[in-house]
C-alpha cells in the first residue's frame, strides 16, 4: 500500500469517527419529577408541658436554603371523640412554633392533631401519652482513673433498674445527664442539655452500652438509648452503661441524673429510624433508611411520652 493510500484510509476512519462522536453528543432529556414541598410536623408532647408543634416545608436534600417555617396555619388539638380541646397560638420567635394556651397532655390519653393551611389538604395525626414507669435505682461505680490529681478523668459504670409492666409491648428512651452545679463538674464532650435554673443537665457522652443489655439504638440528639421490653416483658430491667467524667473540684459536687421516658410506638419508630439515618449519613454504600412518619397529608411526627427522673450523687469517695 502506497503512502497516499494510507493517508486516504486514515482520512476515511477519522471522518467516520467524527460522525459517530457527533451522534453521541445529542442531548438527553432526563425526566426527573420535581416534587412539591410537603408540610413537616414536629411535635413530641408529655404531661406537665404545653403542646408545641413546629411546622416547616420539606426541601431538597441538596439545597442550601434556610428552613422555611409555616406561620399561617390553624392548629387544633382534639380528643378521640372529636371534641376540640384547644387551638394553639403562634409563638413567633426566631424559630416559630405553635403552643397550647391552657392544655397539658395527660398520661393514658389519646390526642388528635388537626392542621389547616390555605391551599393545603388538612393535616391529621393521632397518638397516645403512655403511662410513666418509675426508675427503681441508679448506682454508679468508678472503674478506672486517668491523669494527674488536678485533672483526673474517671471511667464510671452506671447501673439503671426499673420494673417493666407486664402485657403490651413497651417502648423506652433512657438518657443520662451530668447535673452540673456551680461549675464544679464537667463531662467529657458535653452537649447542651435541659436547663434547671442555674444548674445544667449535660448529656453523658460518650455513652457505651454493656453487651448484656438488650439491643439499643443511640439517640441522635442527647446520646441516650432507645429500646423495647421485648427481652424482659413484665420483669425487672437492669441496664449497664459506661461513661467518662472529668471532676475538677475536691468537693465533687453534682449528680448523675437518669431520665426514663416511656414512649409511644410512633415516638420509638420515628426516633430510631432518624437516629440510624443520621448515623449512616457518611456511609455512602449503606442502604438509605426511610424515616418513619405518622402524619396524614404531610411528613414528620406527633408523638407522646411520659418521663420519670432519678439521680445519684457524685461524692468525694471518687
Amino acid at each position: 500500500m502506497t503512502q497516499s493510500h494510507q493517508y486516504k484510509w486514515i482520512f476515511i476512519l477519522l471522518t467516520f469517527g467524527l460522525l459517530f462522536a457527533t451522534s453521541c453528543e445529542e442531548p438527553v432529556d432526563l425526566d426527573i419529577a420535581i416534587q412539591e414541598p410537603q408540610i413537616v410536623v414536629n411535635s413530641n408532647f408529655a404531661p406537665g408541658q404545653p403542646f408545641r408543634v413546629s411546622l416547616t416545608k420539606s426541601k431538597n436534600v441538596l439545597t442550601t436554603e434556610a428552613e422555611e417555617f409555616v406561620n399561617n396555619a390553624v392548629v387544633k388539638v382534639f380528643d378521640p371523640q372529636g371534641v376540640e380541646l384547644d387551638e394553639l397560638r403562634l409563638i413567633n420567635f426566631r424559630t416559630p412554633y405553635y403552643e397550647s394556651r391552657s392544655l397539658s397532655p395527660e398520661s393514658g390519653k389519646v390526642y388528635r392533631l388537626e392542621i389547616s393551611i390555605p391551599g393545603q389538604p388538612q393535616i391529621i395525626a393521632e397518638d397516645i401519652v403512655p403511662l410513666p414507669v418509675a426508675l427503681k435505682a441508679i448506682e454508679m461505680d468508678t472503674i478506672e482513673i486517668f491523669g494527674e490529681v488536678d485533672e483526673r478523668i474517671y471511667k464510671v459504670e452506671i447501673d439503671v433498674n426499673f420494673e417493666d409492666p407486664i402485657g403490651a409491648q413497651d417502648y423506652y428512651h433512657l438518657s443520662l445527664y451530668n447535673h452540673i452545679d456551680d461549675g464544679s463538674m464537667e463531662s467529657m464532650f458535653d452537649g447542651d442539655g435541659p436547663n434547671d435554673g442555674k444548674k445544667r443537665l449535660a448529656p453523658l457522652m460518650p455513652l457505651e452500652s454493656d453487651k448484656a443489655n438488650p439491643a439499643v439504638t443511640f439517640h441522635y440528639e442527647d446520646g441516650g438509648v432507645l429500646f423495647t421490653d421485648e427481652d424482659f416483658d413484665g420483669q425487672e430491667a437492669s441496664l449497664k452503661f459506661y461513661s467518662l467524667l472529668s471532676l475538677n473540684n475536691e468537693a465533687h459536687k453534682g449528680k448523675v441524673v437518669g431520665e426514663l421516658r416511656t414512649v409511644s410506638k410512633a415516638y420509638y419508630l420515628y426516633h430510631t429510624s432518624l437516629s440510624r439515618q443520621i448515623a449512616n449519613k457518611d456511609r455512602p454504600f449503606v442502604e438509605p433508611i426511610s424515616v418513619y412518619s405518622n402524619i396524614e397529608n404531610g411528613l414528620g411526627i406527633f408523638s407522646g411520652y411520659a418521663q420519670y427522673r432519678d439521680s445519684v450523687s457524685i461524692t468525694a469517695s471518687f
